[in-house]
């Protein structure tokens, strides 16, 4: 039981009898000088020596573990009311004590570990928020330990947050895959909790899906939040591919649409236009000329997926061209990245982009991953269907 879940069973106590009345700052730090002073009568009339030893008498431990309590409680009721951190008292107490009593020696000391260190612990989800040290601060003033999660594809971690010194940690997870990150965060909040419980935890991420844990570990009594940063981005891919899959059909008729009304007027025209160009038959074409970069342009079509011809489309209609380029190289790197997650490889369209993301690297920005998706797509890695979700062809 931490100090908090004492305090709280204290009032508990109190509202159960209705002391609350009575419980006021004045009257407990007097009741607490009574405590204190039958702490006392205990060794009264004891040497110095023979208080060094009173606890080896079994009655009067049980005694002086019951004055230490009664002083303990009605302490912790003032701290309540007054609304004092009790840790933080202490340790800006004892840091004046340094200063007006200062050491005569230095005794080194056993370090502890990270886990057991006050102050709040930062708990940063890296691969869904990455927000510049400057930045975190902003959000968590008070941190005093940040714990970096981060993809095993993510490099330059312990660069970007160099400024908080030893109090950084970067955490890589061994492999991606469906919440694996998640998991791994929720495990050191447990440890940290389970090693320091007065400790003040923030996780910093715009995912949701952390709130259930975070309320039960409130409910329990550990002080523990999460903390948003920036744009929440992973609702608006949501919502982004939802309105592509939808308006996707209307698309692909309308560029038909515009190609039948222009049929009669652009033959004269038809090499300066791709899309004229397409209105002419195939099979006359394809006799005379040659014109791949028509063909390449209904690949949108024949996909068997709604979903997958709606991403196709939003490539290659609403990307401004040239703007943003995925490098062969770069193709192969996420083509094997992919195959690598074998059975873990997402079937979520959001778990997809959040993986390409992360194999992209931390600088990666929406543009290039939407890019990077319809390569995967247009080259047959990936396929994106409305209903069953992503599949992988390649690697069937």
């Amino acid at each position: 039981m931490n100090l908090g879940e004492v305090q709280a069973e204290l009032r508990h106590f109190a509202a159960e009898r209705d002391w609350q009345q009575f419980h006021t700052p004045k009257n407990l730090s007097t009741a607490l000088m009574v405590e204190a002073a039958e702490l006392a009568a205990i060794f009264q009339w004891q040497t110095p020596e023979e208080s060094r030893h009173a606890h080896l008498n079994a009655a009067a431990k049980q005694r002086i573990g019951e004055g230490v309590a009664d002083v303990l409680l009605h302490l912790l009721q003032v701290a309540d009311h007054c609304q004092i951190d009790v840790w933080q008292a202490v340790w800006d107490k004892l840091s004046k004590n340094a200063i007006k009593h200062p050491a005569r020696h230095t005794i080194a000391r056993k370090s502890p570990t990270r886990a057991l260190l006050r102050g709040t612990h930062v708990l940063l989800d890296y691969e869904n928020v990455q927000p510049s040290d400057a930045e975190l601060r902003a959000l968590v003033p008070d941190a005093a330990q940040v714990w970096v999660f981060h993809g095993p594809h993510q490099v330059g971690v312990e660069q970007r947050f160099a400024s908080f010194g030893a109090a950084a940690t970067s955490v890589p997870i061994a492999k991606t895959g469906k919440n694996a990150l998640d998991f791994h965060l929720s495990f050191y909040m447990g440890y940290i909790a389970s090693r320091n419980a007065d400790s003040k935890m923030v996780v910093v991420a715009n995912d949701k899906g952390y709130e259930p844990m975070l309320a039960h570990a409130r409910a329990l009594g550990f002080s523990v939040r999460r903390q948003p940063h920036g744009k929440v981005k992973p609702p608006a891919k949501k919502a982004s591919v939802k309105n592509v899959a939808v308006n996707a059909p209307a698309a692909k008729k309308a560029v038909v649409k515009v190609v039948a009304a222009k049929k009669p007027a652009d033959a004269k025209a038809a090499p300066t236009s791709v899309t004229a160009k397409k209105a002419v038959p195939a099979k006359k074409l394809t006799q005379g000329e040659k014109p791949a970069p028509a063909k390449k342009s209904p690949d949108i079509a024949p996909a068997g997926d709604g979903a997958e011809a709606s991403l196709a489309v939003k490539k290659v209609a609403a990307m401004p061209k040239g703007q943003v380029q995925v490098s062969a190289a770069t193709l192969k790197k996420l083509t094997d990245s992919l195959r690598k997650m074998g059975d873990k490889r997402p079937v979520k369209p959001t778990s997809l982009w959040r993986s390409l993301k992360s194999f992209l690297g931390a600088n990666a920005t929406e543009e290039a991953t939407e890019v990077a998706l319809a390569r995967l797509i247009e080259s047959g890695v990936v396929r994106v269907d409305s209903v069953k979700g992503a599949s992988y062809p390649m690697f069937a």
